[in-house]
């Protein structure tokens, strides 16, 4: 075997040689830069979340009031009894009584040569707490929704518990001829011991 050439040796020391370590003057700028853009992200990415979190806290104080109308409705009407329209106009029943009536039903009879109607029913306590019942108003219509009479009654029972029921009866003798419909709610404060027409 022939010794290797000067030039072969020189090739072979270029390709076992370690590569030349850059300057660190050529290396820390890149570090500084890397470092920089990780910091400029960091900070953005803050800004960001905390630009949310706000935009996020502000649609809660907006839409909270909205969410409690629509949640609570009859604690709304209950502070604010005007608000009753809105919910009407919405199409939404409030029930700020926590009861319901229930099962009623009309009779008309003949009583001693005279026209008699009869109404029973029952009232229910829906509501998780003790309810006093208030007045019933029932209300006789014409064909056209007209009211030709009306009258009240108070059914004197004690407060309902939740779930409980208590029926009603009421009589009226010669209902007026135009009376087509009959209409039972709870009586307002001023219509409380009125029994006359329309």
């Amino acid at each position: 075997m022939e010794p290797p050439s000067a030039a072969t040796e020189l090739l072979m020391q270029d390709a076992t040689a370690p590569e030349p370590v850059p300057k660190t003057g050529a290396i820390h700028p890149l570090i500084e830069a890397a470092r920089g853009a990780q910091k400029e992200f960091r900070l953005r990415r803050r800004a960001r979340r905390v630009q949310l979190a706000a935009w996020a806290g502000l649609a809660v104080l907006t839409l909270a009031p909205a969410i409690g109308v629509l949640a609570f409705p009859e604690q709304v009407v209950a502070a604010v009894p005007g608000s009753i329209g809105l919910y009407g106009w919405m199409g939404r029943e409030v029930n700020i009584y926590g009861l319901e009536i229930r099962k009623v039903d009309l009779q008309h009879l003949i009583v001693d040569g005279r026209k008699v109607i009869a109404i029973k029913g029952e009232l229910t306590n829906v509501s998780s707490t003790e309810r006093k019942i208030p007045w019933l108003r029932f209300g006789l219509r014409s064909k056209d929704n007209a009211e030709v009479y009306h009258w009240t009654l108070d059914t004197e029972v004690r407060p309902l518990r939740p779930g409980e029921s208590t029926s009603f009866v009421t009589r009226l003798a010669s209902p007026p001829d135009a009376a087509r419909n009959l209409e039972i709610r709870f009586a307002r404060a001023d219509e409380v011991g009125s029994d006359n027409g329309p």
